[in-house]
This record gives structure tokens, sequence and C-alpha cells, in this order.
């Protein structure tokens, strides 16, 4: 199953602010990126992340879920070692396998 998901433009202020706090060896940082919010929130609202998957039954909280099932890719995107497309696709293909088992 493939959904139909805009990725949006890299937030590059935001990965150097995460990348700089986590070379200080901030667990808040860590904790902030795993959380998920400051990705869900603007994909859900601002890039219409939240009418397509409501469409497939998929609510907020199983969206939040599957950010933070997504956390070790965007840490690796923090980190320059894989691509905000990367690690955009590895949350899609999270979404889809979730709602292709129903959950």
């Amino acid at each position: 199953m493939k959904i139909n998901l805009p990725i949006p433009p890299e937030p590059i202020s935001v990965r150097k602010r995460f990348k700089e706090e986590l070379e200080k060896g901030s667990r808040l940082m860590q904790a902030n990126i795993k959380q998920g919010t400051w990705i869900a929130s603007p994909l859900w609202s601002q890039y219409g992340w939240g009418d397509i998957l409501k469409s497939y039954s998929f609510s907020w909280q199983k969206f939040m879920e599957a950010v933070r099932d997504n956390y070790y890719s965007f840490i690796q995107w923090v980190n320059g070692e894989k691509s905000w497309n990367e690690a955009i696709r590895d949350l899609i293909a999270i979404i889809e396998r979730k709602i292709k088992r129903g959950d």
C-alpha cells in the first residue's frame, strides 16, 4: 500500500539546533526528538498529512506512535547519516505498515 504524503522541505535550522544540543550531550534534546511533536504537528496540520491519514482511519494518536517509532531515523538525519527525504520516507513506510496491519 502506498500513501501519497507530501515530503516537506528539510527544516535545516531545526537540524542544526538539534545537532548542537546532542553534541553537548543533552538528554533533554534526545527526549524532545523522540517525543516527536517538533515534526508531528507541522506534518499533521501544515502539510496536510492529518486529512490524508484520517481518510485511512489513522488517528493523531496512531500518528504520534509512528513518529516515535521513527526516532532512530530522525537521529540519523540529525547526525548526517541519513537524508531528510530518507528519514521521512522511513516514517511513511511505518505508517503504511501500520495501516496495512490495522494498527
